[in-house]
């Protein structure tokens, strides 16, 4: 991101206010020659660790939004909440530095607990059971991340017995880089300081709204910020409820403003039809591929389409000869031009989308007009947009999208019509029967007549099914071309996401292509590609559609 100068600004002036206030800085101690990792800041440099976090998701966010992102509300996780109210902007980036910086010597000079915190991979329920086998109230529940998380903090003597009895249990307990027991009542005298250290710091107008799981509720714009953000040290945050909240309001693509995909994996646990991107993380969606996506699709850029030439059409071919032969055989006259090609008018592709769509959601018809927003009026999010378009291409023969291809283009029904009736091949009319005309000939004899000449019907041969390791040879290189990836890494067991860091968008694409190239045809009704993580789960996918099996959808 450093090589962009507005990006180099940002942080400049993050830089600037850290060194002042801390002592310490970006540039003599992380923007280095060979940066320090994570770990080695922990334990060398904790203050800044976390002065890093915040310029890393601020830069993101400014960076996305230079490239034409739209981001319609943001949500703070701990720490992050002051990064999402300067992205708001509740704040501006000088004063959410100085309020972070602020925080930090609250807790410099308050925290002598030594406490950290640990990620218990249980829901809420069980790590309070866990809790309750200490004597002590040393450590509480700090975050409920869903069903799967659960954050504690406390005092390294605490946190050392849970996490024994976690491991007794079956439940595994990571460290955090947490340089304190946040979310803690072990924090309270710190909380004081840092309220009366940013008193009187209020909400501007924010831009973009801003949700806190800590209060429960969104920021306001005017309200003093000082006993809101200090109450965080000893609160807990509900991210969970939180996500499960936002999910049902409508909320479906999760970006990652930061280093990596923590939060978005949390998200999809909690609600698994979750889109998420990671433009820090992943391999595959870069920068300005993410922002791309979330581009506004008022005026998009037109991609390039490259229709299909017209069909070819064969020499006439002479009809059958008969046995035996009479005196006078009827032979087809020649064959007229075929008529040229024809493109199906603009109507009629917009009655057959109209009928896919309507089965594939199970809406009726007559809700898809050419002005209907397929998210903004429909619910329909990019995922499953993506998935109807591939089927839309296998209908109407489209065959590999262009370069450039984006379905956030096509935010109407009518403008995924109107695609369509641009890219759709001309199909070939029917020319009309040739009209038998009498033609004397000498009389024949069967004994003359070859069997090539008179060919008797004989259904043909069934195509063979590719056994499973040509299919997972193909698949494996078209997977390689498109990602650029070295073919060795498309093992069974890899996963598509976890391992090779290719999002969910991306393997929907993928896996269009995958239809495509193996004429897969419609796929079947509830077909989700997360149901199929692997590599190995989609070449099983694939060779149980050419086997005529039916596929499992879970």
């Amino acid at each position: 991101m450093l090589t962009d100068n507005h990006v180099r600004q940002v942080v400049d002036e993050i830089d600037g206010i850290a060194t002042r206030m801390l002592g310490r800085g970006l540039k003599d101690t992380v923007l280095l020659t060979t940066p320090p990792t994570a770990e080695e800041l922990l334990s060398d440099a904790p203050d800044v660790l976390q002065v890093a976090a915040f310029a890393t998701s601020v830069a993101l966010h400014q960076l996305l939004c230079r490239h034409g992102a739209e981001i319609t509300l943001l949500v703070g996780h701990s720490l992050g909440e002051i990064s999402a109210l300067v992205a708001g902007e509740a704040l501006t980036v000088a004063e959410g530095t100085e309020v972070l910086c602020h925080r930090i010597l609250a807790l410099r000079e308050h925290d002598t607990s030594g406490g950290r915190m640990l990620a218990l991979s249980c829901g809420r329920d069980r790590a309070e059971q866990i809790l309750a086998l200490l004597r002590d109230g040393d450590a509480v529940v700090a975050v409920d991340n869903g069903p799967k998380q659960t954050t504690v903090s406390g005092t390294p003597d605490a946190l050392t017995r849970i996490e024994a009895i976690a491991a007794a249990i079956g439940v595994q307990g990571t460290p955090l880089l947490a340089p304190h027991p946040f979310h803690n009542p072990l924090l309270q005298e710190a909380r004081a300081d840092f309220a009366r250290r940013i008193a009187g710091v209020r909400a501007r107008d924010l831009r973009t709204p801003v949700y806190s799981p800590i209060l429960g509720r969104y920021y306001r714009a005017g309200e003093e910020l000082g006993p809101l953000l200090a109450s965080h040290f000893v609160t807990p945050v509900h991210f969970g409820d939180s996500v499960r909240r936002l999910s049902d309001a409508g909320a479906r693509i999760w970006v990652e403003l930061g280093a990596g995909r923590t939060l978005t994996n949390l998200a999809r646990s909690i609600d698994s039809s979750t889109l998420a991107l990671v433009p820090l993380a992943g391999r595959t969606s870069s920068v300005s591929e993410v922002a791309a996506f979330l581009r506004p699709a008022a005026a998009p850029a037109p991609p390039a389409v490259h229709t299909a030439a017209p069909l070819s059409v064969g020499a006439p071919v002479a009809g059958p000869a008969h046995v035996p032969v009479p005196d006078v055989i009827p032979v087809s006259a020649p064959s007229p031009a075929a008529p040229a090609a024809a493109v199906p008018d603009r109507e009629e592709i917009a009655t057959r989308i109209r009928q896919l769509y309507a089965r594939i959601l199970e809406y009726p018809e007559e809700v898809f007009e050419d002005a209907a927003e397929l998210e903004a009026d429909l619910g329909v999010d990019s995922v499953k947009q993506t998935e109807m378009f591939a089927q839309v291409a296998e209908a109407f023969g489209l065959g590999m999208r262009p370069d450039g291809f984006r379905v956030a283009d096509y935010p109407t029904f009518g403008a995924v019509v109107d695609f369509v009736h641009r890219s759709a091949p001309p199909v070939p009319s029917p020319a009309p029967a040739p009209a038998p005309a009498p033609v004397s000939a000498p009389p024949v004899t069967p004994a003359q007549v070859t069997p090539a000449q008179a060919p008797v019907d004989a259904p043909a041969p069934a195509a063979a099914v590719p056994d499973r390791e040509e299919i997972a040879t193909r698949i494996r290189q078209l997977y390689a071309r498109i990602l650029e990836y070295p073919e060795e890494v498309f093992e069974d067991a890899a996963e598509l996401e976890a391992d090779l860091g290719v999002d969910s968008v991306k393997q929907t694409e993928m896996f269009a292509q995958v239809a495509e190239a193996f004429g897969l045809g419609m796929r079947p009704d509830g077909f989700r590609v997360a149901d199929y993580p692997t590599f190995g789960a989609v070449v099983g996918f694939v060779c149980a559609a050419l086997d005529g099996a039916e596929v499992a959808v879970r």
